[in-house]
């Protein structure tokens, strides 16, 4: 598939040495490349996706260092051609950036709380850092083709009148709900590759498009319908069944995934059928004993992916739940006679990963 994007430049501006990196719009599905920061401020990493209804997303990272908190940096100027003008997309889930647009000649914060939509047909703007908190963000570019044939003209006219994008160039910065945001904030899988990658990353770019449309061309605040909270506990659930290490707080899942800790805390309950960390805490555990009884990995690594900060403390999970040490398990897997008496519990839902205590 050809890219609404014919070209693109990042000149890395945070650092001595003159460096940057171009695209063609044949390139637009990029690996990881590393943001030119000095070593002194911190690190990053950017990554870009063509997806299957022609849009690009991009997404990446910078991690700084401590004693830099609270300074501003020069981070890239970016300059993009394009087939036909596009509506960009630019929010953070962490952190902040000070975007200045040269066309306009302004300058923008984007935060998250404060979501940045632009339409223009060439793009010439630098980017600054602010070091007062890691910085994760997202970028999302549609073709006003792309937009008119998946909308059709009357609604994405609509759109980019509610989001005052009407002339071009032109941009705003807004806030954008939580719920709406968090389809982009979940869109990329760590465990799928390939096609699948794209698709599931596709699904949710759509499901953040019909939230957009909702919110401002209808003007309704869309509330916490049922349907709505299914699906977000969906996404909470698949997404921490693939994450590895410590499983987030009740206030941080609810800032991700906008909704709130205690009606997250209810209605995981009432769904899944007791507290989300007493779910994974059984999850993992189960995870552990399949991981003792079929691989060498040793037991401080599968404490660490599992989230445990000492394996003293996954030993004594283990023990709890299962009624044996994992160090007693490991030295008996090969022995059949042993074996066949240490049994995953027959009450273990495979289906739906927990552990049914009568």
């Amino acid at each position: 598939m050809e890219s609404t994007i014919l070209s693109s430049r990042f000149d890395w501006t945070g650092s001595d040495k003159h460096s940057f990196v171009e695209w063609s719009g044949l390139e637009q599905d990029s690996p990881k490349i590393i943001h030119q920061i000095p070593e002194e401020i911190g690190s990053g990493w950017v990554q870009s996706m063509l997806l299957p209804l022609n849009q690009v997303i991009r997404w990446g990272n910078v991690t700084f260092r401590p004693e830099v908190s609270g300074r501003v940096f020069p981070f890239t100027k970016m300059t993009e051609h394009f087939k036909e003008p596009v509506l960009c997309f630019q929010i953070t889930k962490t952190g902040r950036i000070i975007l200045s647009d040269h066309n306009l000649e302004q300058d923008f914060i984007v935060a998250p709380d404060a979501s940045l939509f632009q339409h223009f047909d060439y793009r010439n703007s630098s980017a600054k850092l602010v070091a007062d908190e890691d910085l994760e963000y997202f970028i999302l570019i549609i073709g006003d083709s792309v937009l008119n044939e998946l909308c059709g003209e009357e609604y994405a006219e609509s759109l980019l009148k509610r989001l005052h994008l009407s002339l071009m160039p032109s941009a705003s910065v807004t806030k954008v709900p939580l719920h709406i945001n968090a389809l982009l904030y979940t869109s990329v899988s760590h465990h799928l590759t390939g096609n699948f990658a794209k698709l599931h990353t596709q699904s949710k770019v759509l499901d953040y498009l019909c939230g957009l449309y909702k919110y401002y061309a209808h003007g309704v605040k869309e509330p916490q319908s049922t349907r709505n909270i299914l699906y977000i506990l969906h996404d909470i659930h698949n997404d921490l069944i693939h994450m590895q290490g410590k499983v987030p707080s009740l206030d941080e899942l609810s800032k991700q995934y906008g909704i709130s800790a205690k009606q997250l805390s209810i209605e995981f309950k009432k769904k899944y059928g007791k507290s989300l960390f007493s779910y994974f805490a059984e999850v993992r555990l189960n995870e552990a004993l399949a991981a003792l009884q079929k691989t060498d990995t040793p037991m401080k690594t599968i404490a660490r992916n599992l989230g445990y900060s000492h394996v003293n403390h996954f030993i004594n999970a283990f023990n709890r739940q299962f009624g044996y040490s994992p160090g007693s398990l490991r030295k008996l897997r090969n022995d059949s006679t042993i074996q066949s008496k240490i049994q995953r519990p027959n009450n273990f839902d495979y289906n739906n990963c927990s552990v049914d205590k009568k």
